[in-house]
C-alpha cells in the first residue's frame, strides 16, 4: 500500500510538472520563459510592446498554441485568474525582453488574461 501511495504521488508530481491544468483544458509546454528565437513556427504569436498586447484578442482552434513574446525592456506576464482555465490561477512567468511564454488551448471557450503588474493590459483567447 505504501508503494502504491508513493507511485501515485510520483505520478501526480510528474503530471503537474508537464504543465497540464484543469483536466487538460490548457497545457503549458514550459513553465519557464523561453527565448523568442525558440518559439515553434506553428504558434500563434502575441507580441507585448508599448505597454500592451499588440493583438489583444486572438481566435484559434482547439489544440493550437499561443505564445506571448515581450519586445520591450519592461517585464510583463500573462495571468489567467482563478476560474478561467480551472480551479487555480495560471500565472505565466515574468518575461524579460526577448523572452516568450506559451499556452496550448485544448478546449473551446473564452480565456481572458491580463498582465499582473499592469492590470490595464488585457487580452483574450477565443478557442473554437
Amino acid at each position: 500500500m505504501k508503494t502504491r501511495s508513493l507511485l501515485a504521488a510520483l505520478a501526480i508530481a510528474a503530471f503537474g510538472a508537464t504543465g497540464a491544468f484543469a483536466a487538460d483544458k490548457v497545457t503549458v509546454p514550459s513553465e519557464a520563459a523561453i527565448a523568442a528565437a525558440d518559439v515553434p513556427a506553428d504558434s500563434v504569436i502575441v507580441n507585448i510592446n508599448k505597454m500592451k498586447y499588440e493583438t489583444p484578442e486572438v481566435t484559434i482552434k482547439a489544440g493550437q498554441t499561443v505564445t506571448w513574446i515581450n519586445l520591450e525592456a519592461m517585464p510583463h506576464n500573462v495571468d489567467f485568474v482563478k476560474g478561467v482555465v480551472g480551479e487555480n490561477e495560471l500565472k505565466g512567468v515574468m518575461l524579460k525582453k526577448g523572452q516568450a511564454f506559451s499556452v496550448t488551448f485544448n478546449e473551446a471557450g473564452t480565456y481572458d488574461y491580463h498582465c499582473t503588474p499592469h492590470p490595464f493590459m488585457r487580452g483574450k483567447v477565443i478557442v473554437e
